[in-house]
């Protein structure tokens, strides 16, 4: 019988959890899936997108976003005003019941402001106005790389 020495079983088990963490994460009825955050460029912000699920029966804001990694961190939307589009900031961002909101180009997202991590990665914690809190580690992608 092949023994496989239980420091490589140890080694993949945390490689996949972190690969899985980029991708995912759960917090009761709420998930964070797919995230990506784009630094932006020189001093200006960057700015983080994913879809943001919930699977319970009812509705569920988010109210704000921290990370160690960044000074600030603010829910932001699109919308057209007389034929130009314009970011506005957003007090909190409602996940209807057993539903998702995608944040992405164009549409809802988060800036990040005041990016300072040196790492190539950054742990990111969503609040909600149910006091519930998710966190997740999105994958870090420069412009111009995808």
């Amino acid at each position: 019988m092949n023994k496989i020495p239980l420091f490589l079983v140890c080694f993949l088990s945390l490689s996949g959890a972190i690969i899985a963490s980029k991708v995912s994460a759960e917090a009761g009825s709420l998930s964070v899936e797919d995230a990506v955050f784009r630094p932006g460029i020189g001093n200006r912000p960057g700015v983080m997108f994913f879809k943001l699920s919930n699977s319970s029966d009812m509705s569920k804001a988010l109210i704000s976003a921290n990370s160690t990694s960044a000074l600030k961190i603010e829910i932001h939307t699109h919308d057209m005003k007389d034929g130009v589009m314009r970011m506005r900031r957003l007090e909190k961002l409602t996940v209807d019941a057993q539903s998702s909101v995608l944040l992405k180009p164009h549409g809802f997202h988060l800036m990040v402001f005041g990016y300072t991590a040196s790492e190539e990665k950054m742990s990111v914690t969503l609040k909600f106005d149910t006091e519930e809190q998710i966190s997740f580690v999105p994958e870090i992608i420069a412009y111009g790389s995808k």
